[in-house]
């Protein structure tokens, strides 16, 4: 049983790899158009890509049964984020979303836009929810983690928290100069 989950994993990883592969391949197809565009997007593709890879690989390395669900279930919370993120991308280049604030965005258009934008974060914690955490319970059976909501919502927070950080989002927080 574990070894499907496992593979069904690697299978997902492959899928992120295809789309970030595509996307970056067409930095085009981003509204972005700055000089160095490019390098943004592969920072914005590849980097949780290899974050990814490490934290897959730390829990196939983990000898206690408890550290191998908890990084797994990381994984897989940060992996489903990283895929509705990149699809909400690439449906965005189909079906271009108008930017808020223009003169004939209402109010709807505004909804409309904030959950398409937010769709990755609640996709991704209904997925792992109502798929990953029933299988992996049926695996691990004794593992006291997949039985706590509390423990798992903080886990949830700290793979968006890292998501993010392997956007960049604190560096430019923390680093952009008052007028920028």
């Amino acid at each position: 049983m574990s070894n499907q989950l496992d593979e069904a994993f690697n299978w997902f990883v492959l899928i992120l790899g295809v789309i970030a592969g595509a996307l970056s391949q067409f930095p085009e197809i981003v509204p972005l158009r700055e000089q160095q565009m490019g390098l943004k997007l592969l920072r914005l593709l590849i980097f949780p890509m290899v974050i990814l890879a490490f934290l897959w690989l730390w829990s196939l390395l983990a000898r206690r049964t408890e550290t191998q669900v908890i990084i797994k279930s990381l994984s897989w919370i940060f992996a489903s984020i990283l895929f509705m993120t990149d699809l909400v991308l690439l449906l965005l280049t189909i079906y271009p979303v108008r930017i808020p604030g223009g003169p004939r965005a209402g109010p709807l258009d505004v909804a409309i836009q904030a959950l398409v934008l937010s769709s990755p974060l609640y996709f991704s914690l209904l997925f792992c929810l109502f798929v990953i955490r029933p299988r992996m319970r049926e695996i691990y059976k004794d593992a006291k983690f997949l039985y706590s909501l509390p423990q798992q919502a903080l886990l949830y927070v700290a793979a968006v928290v890292l998501y993010l950080f392997a956007l960049g989002v604190f560096e430019a927080i923390i680093f952009s100069g008052p007028g920028e």
